[in-house]
């Protein structure tokens, strides 16, 4: 095995970190005999489908589908002619990953693929230096992915329809009566459903979602402020600038600006 060196932490720090064996973006052609590994394997499809079977039973991906392989499982790979992947061997300490057999889908999470494309890229230069880190990072957002998307099959199906109207209609101008009837339920059961599930008001729920949008289309440097305020939902800018403050303490036009 080999010792990956490992970012500057404490050493009590060090021991709750997982450890990377090796990340490949894989470019042999053809299917994958029966094999094992000593750790956890994640199999990242970045185009085409597999099929992987071992004792545990049969894993079908596709396009951006994560295979969770367990340690020490006999499994083979089955692959279409396009197949190309990412894979990624490790340990990692008990409960800080589920290392269960299974396929996770993050179609649209394109935060997975970033971070293995950068442990494949480190394993290729021989450069541990903050992997584990970085390892660290990817299996905890993978868990609260896994968590959220648990929960959220066992919200109030008012509440669902509710959060599907805001995403699909954030940028128009839409009131608490507008997304209650579109969900199907009265205006108090969708306000109580919302601060007891998301914390917050549907309103302020609307709001927080239109400002975060605002945020991703700041980094676009060919839309103005204005474009930017009316694209999320704020018909004045002058109110879609004081909410913007009031979240994150500077102007949009201050924050876009590069520092010196």
């Amino acid at each position: 095995m080999r010792k990956n060196a490992l970012s500057s932490l404490h050493m009590e720090e060090c021991r709750e970190l997982p450890l990377l064996f090796y990340a490949y973006r894989r470019r042999l052609v053809g299917n994958v005999s029966a094999h094992s590994h000593g750790g956890c394997e994640l199999i990242y499809l970045l185009r085409g489908s597999c099929r992987v079977e071992g004792p545990l039973g049969v894993l079908a991906g596709r396009s951006g589908q994560l295979l969770v392989i367990p340690p020490e499982t006999v499994h083979n790979q089955i692959d279409s002619p396009d197949e190309k992947n990412i894979f990624c061997v490790f340990q990692a300490p008990p409960g800080l990953f589920e290392q269960r057999w299974r396929t996770i889908d993050l179609a649209g999470e394109a935060w997975c693929r970033r971070w293995l494309l950068e442990l494949s890229s480190m394993t290729e230069r021989n450069d541990f230096e903050g992997a584990n880190a970085i390892l660290l990072g990817l299996l905890l957002r993978l868990s609260a992915f896994e968590k959220k998307r648990a929960a959220a099959e066992h919200l109030h199906p008012g509440l669902r329809k509710a959060l599907a109207f805001i995403y699909n209609n954030f940028s128009r101008r839409i009131s608490v009566k507008q997304i209650a009837e579109a969900s199907g339920i009265s205006v108090s059961l969708l306000r109580k459903l919302f601060v007891d599930y998301c914390g917050a008001s549907p309103v302020r729920y609307l709001q927080d979602l239109r400002i975060s949008r605002a945020e991703e289309m700041l980094k676009s440097p060919g839309l103005s402020i204005s474009e930017i305020s009316l694209r999320c939902g704020f018909e004045n800018p002058g109110y879609f600038i004081r909410l913007y403050r009031r979240k994150y303490g500077a102007p949009p036009g201050r924050r876009r600006r590069p520092a010196n």
